[in-house]
């Protein structure tokens, strides 16, 4: 065998090695945060049972209206309850670990920054998925009426909900880091979804009690995802009658490819935060 064939197989499984460490290192962060979850009956509920609460009380308050109005502010409660777990549950571990001084111990390691915010993602999908599919069957419950808009819906639905956990999770990342406290990293994310989903009116699922108006509403990062999740999830002839329009909903791909952008933006962002601020290696991975 030449030198030039063993430098490029050594490079070849080099490379493969580094990919299985990686995957390996991302599995571990993944199987740790949601052990750490489980572990807390106290916290699971709060994850995974506040916004199903938070509908059902709604419903039994005599505030609901119709099945389909009943599922399109299920949706927005459901969106909000994955921010919830986003930036309260990811932000809080985030900052256990850095209270707990554990990144002076990741830093002396061979522990890929990327490897673990995308495993701390990973296990915050799970568990944001899971608040929203509670709340959904909720809705179900107490007879929302929902439907698909086509076949199309499945992908988007799936897709927007992904790209939302994605974005909310790097937003949790520069307050936790300017706090250095996990009370006040708590308080603070908290606040941010509480405030982010009174103000626009459920998250864009209710418009007359938005504080903010007009075509804003399908371009917030929460309002968004909300909307675009009414327009496939739920079946309306006007959406007017009902109450989500105006604004006209956000029909159309490139809404979904604003999206992705706002994700693919604070992944980057969170990246690089996660690299220079906790492992002190600079601005690159």
């Amino acid at each position: 065998m030449s030198a030039e064939i063993q430098e490029g197989y050594g490079a070849e499984r080099e490379s493969s090695d580094g990919r299985r460490v990686w995957l390996e290192q991302a599995g571990a962060f993944t199987r740790r945060s949601l052990q750490e979850v489980r572990n807390s009956r106290l916290m699971l509920a709060w994850v995974i049972a506040f916004p199903a609460i938070m509908y059902l009380l709604q419903t039994t308050q005599g505030a609901s209206g119709s099945a389909v109005s009943d599922a399109t502010v299920s949706i927005g409660i459901g969106i909000f309850g994955s921010m919830l777990v986003c930036l309260f549950v990811f932000g809080n571990q985030l900052a256990t670990d850095l209270e707990d001084r554990r990144y002076e111990a990741y830093r002396s390691m061979p522990i890929s920054s990327s490897a673990d915010l995308i495993g701390r993602m990973a296990a915050g999908l799970v568990l944001a998925a899971g608040a929203f599919a509670v709340t959904i069957v909720a809705g179900l419950a107490t007879g929302a009426s929902y439907g698909l808009r086509g076949p199309e819906s499945v992908p988007i639905v799936l897709a927007a909900g992904v790209l939302t956990c994605l974005f909310w999770m790097v937003v949790a990342i520069p307050f936790v880091v300017a706090a250095g406290n996990k009370r006040i990293a708590s308080l603070a994310t908290t606040l941010v979804a509480v405030m982010t989903f009174v103000l626009t009116g459920l998250n864009g699922a209710v418009p007359a009690q938005s504080a903010i108006d007009g075509p804003v509403l399908n371009y917030l990062p929460n309002t968004l995802p909300t909307r675009l999740l009414v327009s496939h999830l739920v079946p309306a002839e006007s959406w007017t009658e009902l109450g989500v329009a105006p604004p006209a909903m956000p029909t159309d791909p490139t809404f979904l490819a604003l999206l992705a952008g706002y994700a693919a933006l604070a992944v980057l962002a969170g990246t690089i935060l996660v690299n220079r601020t906790l492992y002190d290696q600079g601005w690159s991975p």
